[in-house]
């Protein structure tokens, strides 16, 4: 019987189950685990929490990336598909370093770039520079003990962004990271088409959603939602079809704040992602 090994981290930066850090246990409460379990697959479930207090959220954030790397990993040696539950982004960067593929793939789904460095970030936000630590611009000092090589940014799709901070979006404009707008999720062959593209060819790839990339008319997914994302049926859709076409080793949800979302509206979309996950894992 397969396994999935899903990793919940409750956290937004530093702060346990404070904003985006309610929304991991929710989605399981409302939902995701009923949907991964129709799979048929066995269904292990790991919290993670600090054992001690830190002075400040750049060294919490940087622990709980190292411990998300820890789980990933384990999961992995246990033959385990890895889906992490998590409030703040940044923990992408643990799942690809506990997956350690020789070539990682990674499709970022976000509203946002979440490309900043310290000296672009307008508002200082440190859960808006995930994917420039994870490909090498920010934070190297602390994040090299945790993955040793950045990913490259040939190896990197982010699909559905549509709000930067002005020098953020120049910073992207000048990388080598693909862009699909959101416009061009749904349907997904535009996506897939870039995901054939990267270089070097993936050995194993991993999607992270960022549920915020769904547009707020349909789904009030936190704070930072921004108007022109994608719809329920046009987010499945797209990762039903990576889950199809790409060798897909670990899914993240993440950046879910219950308190933005009075009547409940993104569990069930939660679910059926997850339900779709479960599909996958054989």
């Amino acid at each position: 019987m397969p396994e999935i090994r899903v990793i919940v981290m409750p956290y937004e930066l530093g702060q346990l189950r404070g904003g985006v850090g309610r929304g991991p246990e929710r989605l399981l409460e409302l939902g995701g685990a009923e949907a991964l379990a129709g799979s048929g697959a066995r269904i292990e479930t790991e919290l993670i929490e600090l054992s001690q207090p830190f002075d400040n959220e750049i060294d919490a954030s940087f622990e709980l990336i190292r411990l998300v790397a820890e789980r990933v990993s384990a999961a992995r040696a246990d033959d385990a598909f890895p889906v992490l539950l998590s409030g703040s982004c940044f923990a992408a960067v643990g799942v690809v370093a506990g997956l350690a593929e020789s070539a990682p793939g990674v499709v970022w789904f976000d509203a946002h770039g979440d490309f900043n460095e310290p000296a672009s970030a307008v508002f200082g936000y440190f859960d808006g520079m995930g994917l420039a630590v994870l490909t090498g611009s920010a934070w190297q000092t602390l994040r090299s003990p945790v993955l040793f090589e950045p990913v490259p940014e040939t190896a990197v799709v982010l699909a559905g962004a549509r709000a930067f901070d002005e020098p953020e979006e120049q910073r992207l404009a000048d990388s080598r990271i693909v862009q699909v707008a959101a416009s061009d999720l749904d349907p997904p062959e535009a996506l897939i088409e870039a995901v054939n593209g990267l270089a070097p060819s993936p050995s194993g790839i991993y999607v992270h959603i960022d549920l915020d990339v769904l547009d707020p008319e349909q789904a009030p997914v936190n704070v930072y939602s921004a108007p022109g994302g994608l719809s329920d049926s046009g987010l499945s859709s797209v990762l039903e079809a990576l889950l199809r076409e790409s060798h897909v080793h670990a899914v993240s949800l993440t950046a879910y704040d219950p308190e933005c979302d009075p009547e409940a509206r993104v569990p069930p979309i939660a679910a059926r992602l997850l339900s779709l996950v479960g599909e996958h894992v054989e």
